[in-house]
């Protein structure tokens, strides 16, 4: 039989409700990690340090949003954080996704300087649109891009194909159109 005195018992109890407290309630950590996910971001693709933006999402220094294209197939628009990018069909203008969508798609926007083309993008099609709020709407192929809140850091692709109240939701081809339907 192994004998603790009570101040290691209290020590090792205190310690085990230390840890437990940290953790916090994994309902509550899982959607945190949603909502903080565009601001994951240390080092872009280029290997720039990356910062939160102002107006959602990741930008490289100096306030340049970054679009890139991932290594998986079919290749696809990502941000400098790995989040995968979105175009809304039929909303070539950007007024289709209201207030209440921009909260499940956050715009990939930036204030006044032009995006920064990735490897693998096709330069010509990376460009902006006024917002209404003054920024601007980082656009690819003439298309305002999104990130899906719910794909919850880099390399997920969970918009793909979604359909809801705004209509469907794609990941954008490095070529330009939506990607294929699965």
């Amino acid at each position: 039989m192994i004998r603790c005195s009570k101040s290691v018992l209290m020590l090792a109890l205190s310690t085990v409700l230390a840890l437990s407290a940290c953790r916090g309630d994994p309902a509550e950590q899982q959607a945190d990690d949603v909502s903080t996910s565009r601001y994951r971001a240390d080092v872009g693709p280029s290997g720039e340090a990356v910062v939160p933006g102002e107006s959602g999402g990741p930008r490289a220094q100096g306030g340049r949003a970054v679009v890139t294209a991932s290594d998986t197939d079919p290749a696809h628009l990502i941000d400098a954080a790995g989040q995968t990018l979105y175009v809304l069909e039929g909303n070539d203008d950007g007024s289709r996704c209201d207030a209440a969508c921009e909260e499940a798609w956050p715009p990939v926007t930036v204030e006044d300087a032009e995006p920064v083309p990735g490897s693998g993008l096709q330069r010509e099609l990376l460009g902006t649109m006024p917002r209404q709020d003054g920024g601007l709407h980082v656009t690819y192929d003439g298309k305002p891009l999104y990130r899906y809140a719910a794909d919850a850091g880099a390399d997920r692709t969970a918009g793909h194909d979604v359909e809801d109240q705004w209509g469907k939701w794609s990941m954008v081809s490095v070529h330009g159109p939506a990607v294929p339907a699965e």
